[in-house]
């Protein structure tokens, strides 16, 4: 039996759904109530979107819950470009654990995020000089892999034994790279990063399935976009107007215009049986606290619900499901379906949730059930 616990909602999906791949059960809770009987529990912490404090208590009980299960290892979820609190997280872990090393295998190769000599890039571009430089909670300014995650840390290279403490890869530029570092990872070491990692750690003791059924269709479908990703917010802003209700500046400056808005979403999920919830370009998210911002957009669309039987909720971006998850008092889930990497449907009661980080792309099915056909 696995544990692992991540710092965002995504996150957790994404390795849920690799879990799927190998024929093994999951259980995925947003606390230490994990449910049912599982081959993988995974805890997501939020603890990304939290202050530092109440990130780090929030990962110190999620430990506790986690030793108590007895796993055969504990891997923990950070994200895949180092945002967040990701040292002092595995501190404390390593405290509760008592284990004195770390090893931190932040790429994925298989999505074109790769480590070469030291330095995160994406698709063969400096990670300073694409999107995730304007992130608005942890912008990444530098591409070398020891500033990203500024904290003391050993780079580690190939063939070097791994030191006391934290140590992060030099180079992980393929699968096979991954999978020679995962090779490396024993009772006396924390495994940390990404999918890539956990998939290769996975493959230690399991077998790859074909997969196998399909996605669980519904009627009445609500795309909730929390992204501030630039790729995602365009696809919408220029494709998805038909289906948009777009929430603006005056409501979140107080309630001027909420109720214009809720009518307006109510007419699409009426006419169309759809409906694509984002925010507006008066929406600058360095004018507003992320938290906010996240508030807001939960308490819209729980109001839609207590109006409007919502059959699945798709959320793009972690902290963004987290809120919303909170709003609906939903703990639990059942992971039952991978889109495609990332992307994973799950059931909580009667509704059925897919989440997908806001930097990977949309399913095809989706965006042509939204008629969100181009590139951009």
């Amino acid at each position: 039996m696995i544990v692992v616990i991540a710092d965002d909602f995504t996150g957790a999906a994404e390795l849920a759904g690799i879990s799927l791949g190998y024929g093994l059960k999951v259980s995925l809770c947003l606390d230490g109530s994990l449910q049912g009987d599982a081959d993988v529990y995974i805890i997501s912490t939020d603890s990304r979107s939290m202050q530092k404090d109440d990130a780090l208590q929030a990962v110190k009980l999620a430990t506790q819950v986690a030793v108590q299960l007895q796993p055969d290892f504990i891997f923990k979820k950070t994200d895949s470009v180092l945002r967040g609190y990701v040292a002092d997280e595995l501190n404390i872990q390593m405290e509760v654990l008592g284990i004195a090393k770390a090893l931190i295998l932040p790429a994925n190769p298989s999505l074109g995020r790769t480590i070469r000599n030291g330095q995160y890039l994406i698709d063969g571009i400096a990670i300073s000089h694409t999107g995730f430089a304007k992130d608005p909670e942890f912008a990444i300014q530098s591409s070398d892999i020891a500033e990203m995650l500024d904290h003391p840390v050993k780079v580690l290279h190939k063939g070097e034994e791994l030191f006391m403490g934290l140590n992060i890869v030099s180079s992980a530029a393929s699968g096979e790279e991954v999978d020679q570092w995962a090779a490396r990872v024993d009772a006396c070491c924390i495994a940390a990063g990404s999918g890539d990692f956990f998939e290769a750690l996975l493959k230690r003791s399991y077998k790859k399935q074909i997969r196998a059924g399909q996605p669980f269709r519904s009627n009445a479908h609500v795309y909730v976009s929390g992204t501030s990703f630039n790729k995602s917010v365009e696809l919408i802003r220029y494709f998805g107007s038909s289906y948009t209700a777009y929430i603006g500046s005056s409501i979140m400056n107080g309630s001027r215009g909420l109720d214009i808005w809720a009518e307006k979403a109510m007419q699409i999920l009426q006419q169309h049986q759809q409906l694509i919830v984002a925010f507006d370009e008066t929406i600058n998210p360095s004018a507003f606290e992320a938290a906010h911002l996240r508030l807001k957009m939960a308490e819209q669309v729980k109001r839609l619900a207590g109006q409007f039987r919502i059959d699945e909720l798709l959320i793009e971006g972690g902290a963004t499901a987290a809120a919303i998850f909170h709003a609906f008092g939903i703990n639990c889930f059942e992971p039952v379906y991978e889109w495609e990497r990332g992307v994973v449907q799950m059931k909580a009661g009667d509704m059925l949730i897919t989440v997908k980080p806001g930097s990977y792309n949309l399913p095809e099915p989706i965006r042509q059930q939204y008629k969100l056909y181009e590139d951009v």
